[in-house]
């Protein structure tokens, strides 16, 4: 499930020329481990048909942040984010240049913490409910365009903690 986690990270976190390839290949490791991949085929004929200008705007829309979807840019969102930051310092994990409650970054956390209370805890109480708020919020660039690689990875997650 851990390479699973970071194959959905690598379709979140920014486009590419090899974006395609990407979600193919999420979508076999999705299908290896029971995901149902008809959601990420559907994403997979977007990325195949859009122009390429069209997919940098969807991702430079800051639509991937969980924080943002859960509580808006208020205290909430900042309490989260410190959280997230004192969790990763203490496993020693870096966020790179995306904020801490970035979708891909969760992930990438997610996939290399060995600490499987502290990622059932962070996918049942953040990750679980954000992605529901993403695809639920219809404002959001996620609730059309991510909304099929939304799903799939929210089936995979809760497939990882059995809810």
């Amino acid at each position: 499930m851990d390479r699973l986690l970071e194959l959905f990270a690598g379709i979140l976190e920014a486009p590419g020329e090899d974006l395609g390839m990407r979600v193919r290949e999420c979508t076999r490791a999705a299908a290896a481990v029971g995901v149902p991949a008809a959601d990420l085929d559907e994403f997979a004929r977007f990325v195949e048909n859009a122009p390429e200008d069209a997919i940098a705007s969807l991702y430079g829309s800051g639509g991937l942040s969980i924080g943002r979807q859960l509580y808006g840019d208020g205290y909430g969102r900042s309490m989260l984010l410190l959280d997230l930051q004192k969790r990763y310092r203490r496993h020693g994990f870096e966020t790179g240049e995306e904020p801490a409650d970035h979708l891909a970054v969760l992930l990438r956390f997610l996939s290399e913490c060995d600490d499987a209370a502290e990622r059932e805890e962070l996918v049942r109480e953040i990750m679980v409910p954000g992605l529901e708020a993403m695809v639920a919020n219809e404002e959001s660039p996620a609730a059309g365009t991510f909304a099929p690689v939304l799903r799939a990875l929210t089936s995979a997650l809760r497939e990882q903690v059995g809810s």
